[in-house]
């Protein structure tokens, strides 16, 4: 799993399809349901917080990097307990929970892999583990709505939903295993807190 979140083109993908899925479903959700503005709102402001994010890591912005990752975990886990609202089955329920769960342990373990400056892969498998899970469990509740559902607004909602939420948080957990690889790279150079940087030690973005 190691490459594939640490692979420039699934970055770019999942940062560019999560952004216009989170857009057009806020979109869609607020057509077919005013009265929850304020979650699509909400939601609107994570795919700005994930596109961000994305710019902010190209930069080596590092302290607005660390900033947006932790809002934008913490929108995620606001928006999941949001989700409880649309429950009408068992199903849902049952999602709801998992998806919570799974968001806070994303919010969790994020300060569990920044509480220091050395690698933690253990961590990072663990995250790349429960995005994987988010993914599947977002996409069978979202299929069962796209069979429960005879409208085609709502079963167009659900898609880009299904698609385009698990896409955005993944692009925190790119970043989250990218910084890691860089961590392993410089340890296995020699890197300790208490010497620094060992001397000609090239940085992987100066690589390029």
């Amino acid at each position: 799993m190691k490459k594939v979140f640490t692979n420039d083109k699934f970055f770019l993908a999942v940062t560019v399809i999560g952004f216009a899925g989170i857009v057009c479903s806020s979109i869609l959700g607020f057509v077919l349901y005013p009265a929850m503005f304020n979650g699509w709102i909400l939601n609107i402001a994570l795919a700005l917080c994930h596109l961000f994010l994305y710019s902010s890591y190209k930069k080596h912005s590092k302290n607005v990097m660390k900033g947006l990752m932790g809002a934008s975990l913490f929108g995620a886990m606001i928006f999941t307990v949001d989700s409880f609202q649309w429950n009408v089955s068992v199903l849902d329920d049952v999602c709801s929970i998992l998806t919570v769960l799974m968001a806070v342990g994303l919010f969790v373990t994020h300060f569990f892999i920044n509480s220091n400056h050395h690698s933690k892969p253990g961590l990072i498998r663990f995250n790349q583990v429960l995005i994987l899970l988010l993914a599947v469990v977002n996409v069978v509740w979202n299929v069962d709505w796209l069979i429960v559902y005879d409208s085609l607004p709502v079963r167009l909602f659900c898609l880009v939903l299904m698609i385009g939420w698990p896409c955005a948080m993944a692009t925190t957990v790119c970043i989250e295993s990218r910084l890691d690889a860089y961590r392993l790279d410089r340890e296995a150079a020699g890197w300790t807190e208490e010497k620094g940087y060992p001397e000609n030690y090239v940085h992987e973005y100066e690589k390029k």
